[in-house]
This record gives structure tokens, sequence and C-alpha cells, in this order.
């Protein structure tokens, strides 16, 4: 016998809010790591989402915003972004859904008021991975920038909560400065790519990455079909049996005076990457595009390529108009074998909305899935909701890692 549709709703509502989450890309470090760890009040709102925001509608310049310090560079955000004008972009709402699910009243207050209240909150990664309901979480991990790799020197930390990745852009934007460093840390006196290797050999030990990553577009895309380097690096990440994850399509610098949020949206061939799935036929790619049009056809393409996983909703893709349309066509042509999203958080709180945000598409959309399929008399079950939820969730990325 097939559920109500309040029945329905409700049981997909409870299932979706209860199912633990694996957030397969973050920029986020353990609270433990003081110097690279973002949280609070002040980092929310100085996101660079926002910023790029501020700096197209504010009368203020990039140069004379990045001379403020944090305190004032977030007070001028919340001024000109939440008081000023209705906050209503998706960034802005994000930071409202956080306050709303700490109980703070930011109507009528000051932001001396809101900041002192927030931070009276005494927010802990535990209390947030709670709130956002996230059981692990992947980090990115730059092998490259050695403060930042100290990380592996501490034990502090959970390591099963925070999971590593190796993010290997620096081999692309600078490939003499990264194996310099590779051959600083390795001091062993080889070819170049042997040294890189090697270097990344010491690195998994360390780290245990669940996967490694590359941002690119068309131009240094090209690099990793036909650079002799980058054939060895697949042939190692085939042999350590851990994915590739392609971000694809975005143009570094659009607005250099910007800073962090000048970066902007560029060009992908999604042929090369089909040629690339074609060559390296034991590899695993885990992929995600940066621009609305070329959606549909790494949907294509995630149908003709078993080595190919779609996951999430990239930065600019990361809109609820445009999740609800994508996410109907990969339903529609993949039915629920990719993975739907993962955070891209850089503050730990941010977790808090992104995850609620999506959730309550995805309660949406696949709502109007389950009723389509009671109407044609197919019988849903709790135990149904939960295996599919728990597949997007959790479960569709391990088993990719783990294939």
């Amino acid at each position: 016998m097939n559920m109500s549709n309040q029945e329905l709703s409700d049981t997909l509502e409870d299932v979706i809010n209860n199912t633990k989450i694996f957030d397969i890309h973050t920029h986020l470090f353990p609270s433990a790591f003081k110097s690279h760890s973002l949280s609070g009040f002040i980092n929310l709102l100085n996101y660079h989402y926002l910023i790029a925001e501020l700096l197209t509608n504010a009368n203020i310049s990039a140069e004379k915003f990045y001379s403020l310090d944090d305190v004032n560079k977030a007070k001028l955000i919340w001024e000109e972004l939440f008081q000023n004008r209705t906050p209503i972009s998706e960034a802005c709402k994000g930071v409202l859904t956080v306050l709303q699910k700490l109980d703070i009243n930011y109507n009528n207050k000051t932001f001396e008021e809101l900041k002192n209240e927030y931070e009276n909150k005494s927010l802990t990664d535990e209390k947030i991975l709670k709130l956002s309901n996230v059981s692990s979480l992947v980090m990115t991990n730059n092998p490259f920038d050695i403060d930042e790799w100290n990380l592996y020197k501490d034990n502090d930390w959970d390591r099963n909560i925070f999971q590593s990745s190796l993010r290997l852009d620096d081999l692309i934007i600078n490939n003499s400065q990264a194996t310099e460093v590779a051959k600083n840390q390795t001091k062993i006196n080889q070819k170049a790519d042997d040294i890189v290797i090697n270097y990344l050999d010491s690195c998994f030990l360390v780290s245990n990455p669940v996967y490694a990553a590359i941002s690119a577009n068309s131009d240094n895309f090209k690099e990793i079909l036909n650079d002799p380097l980058w054939k060895l690096i697949l042939s190692w990440l085939n042999k350590k049996n851990i994915p590739l994850s392609l971000m694809l399509g975005v143009k570094r610098a659009v607005n250099s005076s910007f800073g962090l949020a000048g970066d902007g949206i560029g060009d992908i061939n999604l042929k090369e990457l089909s040629k690339l799935c074609n060559s390296f036929p034991e590899n695993k790619f885990l992929v995600t595009c940066l621009s609305l049009n070329d959606q549909h056809e790494l949907t294509v393409l995630a149908r003709k390529h078993p080595n190919l996983k779609i996951f999430g909703f990239w930065w600019f893709m990361n809109q609820p108009s445009i999740i609800k349309i994508v996410l109907k066509m990969r339903i529609d042509m993949l039915g629920l074998s990719f993975i739907p999203q993962h955070s891209d958080a850089r503050v730990t709180d941010q977790l808090i909305y992104k995850w609620s945000h999506f959730k309550n598409i995805l309660h949406e959309i696949l709502y109007e899935y389950y009723e389509d399929l009671s109407k044609k008399n197919f019988e849903l079950s709790k135990f149904i909701i939960e295996r599919d939820i728990n597949n997007l969730l959790n479960q569709n990325a391990k088993s990719f890692f783990l294939k």
C-alpha cells in the first residue's frame, strides 16, 4: 500500500534530515590547525562570494576594502549587503540561515551586538558537524604549500572526520616551483618527474588521501593528456586506486584586483574529458563543471564512461534556480547514481547553511519524482527512501572511491 502524499513528504523530509552526510569537497581544516582553520561570524561575512557582491555594488574600491582589517571588512559587508540592501542573494541568505539555525535574532541589532552574540555561542567543530549532520568531509590539501602541509605533523585532530585530498594545481600553475618543493622534501637526486612521483608517494603515506584534484580550463587541461608527467601521475593514481577529481571551467583572476573574489568562468572542451576517460580506462575521474553550458554534455558523458562520476554544484552553479534544473536532468539520465552535492565550504560554519539549503531542494525534487512513481503503482517504503538518500549523501561517493 502506497503512502499518502503527506506521509511521503514527511518521511522524505525526516530521512533527508537524519541521514549522515559525507561531504566530498571542502576547503576546511580542523580547528586545531589554527593558522588555516576559518570559523565564526567575521569569517562567515568575509566570504569571497560576499566580497564580490559587495565590490560590484557598493561605492568602495577593492584596494580600499582590502586595506581594512577583518572586523571592519565584515562590518562593511553587513551594513552594505544586509542593512542597506535586501539580503536576497544565495550567499546573503546563507548567512541568515546560519543565524536562524543558531537562534540568533538579527533584526534591529547592530553589527557589534550580532558579533558578540555569535561569539557567545562558542561553536566548535563538533557542534557544527552535528548541526549540519556531516559525519566526515574531505579537505583540500596542497602538498606544495609546506606551511599548510604541516597539518600532518600533528595528531590532535580526527582523521576519520577530516579526510585528505591532494590538490595538484601547483604542478600546472608553476611546475618548476612545485618540483623544487618536491626535491627539497625528498632529498633525492633524480629526474624532475620522478622526484614529483616520489614526493607524492611520501605525501600519500602521511595523509592517506581520498583523491587527488585539480581545477582546470581548456588551456591547461590539455596538459593532462599531453604532458609525460601527468601520464606518470595518472599511472600512480591508478596504482593507489584513488580518483582524480577534475573541477573544470574556471578562469582565474577575471578581475585580479578582487583577489580570491575575482575568479570567473572559463572554457572547457568536454570532448577532451571523454578522450581522457577512454585513454585511461583504469583510472577513476570525479568531475564537476563550473558553467551551466557544460552540464548537459557532462551528464551524457557520465552515461558513457563508467570511470566518470559527476559530483555536486560547484561555485557559480550552486544557486537554487540552477540546481533544480540540473538536478532533475541528472536524475532523468542517471537515476540516483551520481554524487549530488558537496559544500565547497571555506568557513566551518558554512556547513550549516550549505547543506540545509541543498536538503530543502533535494526534498522538493525527490518528492516530485517519488510522487510520480507512486502514481505508476510503484510501492515506496521508508526502507527504499532511506536507501536512496543514503546512496546520494554518502554511499555513492564511498562506493566509487573503493571501486
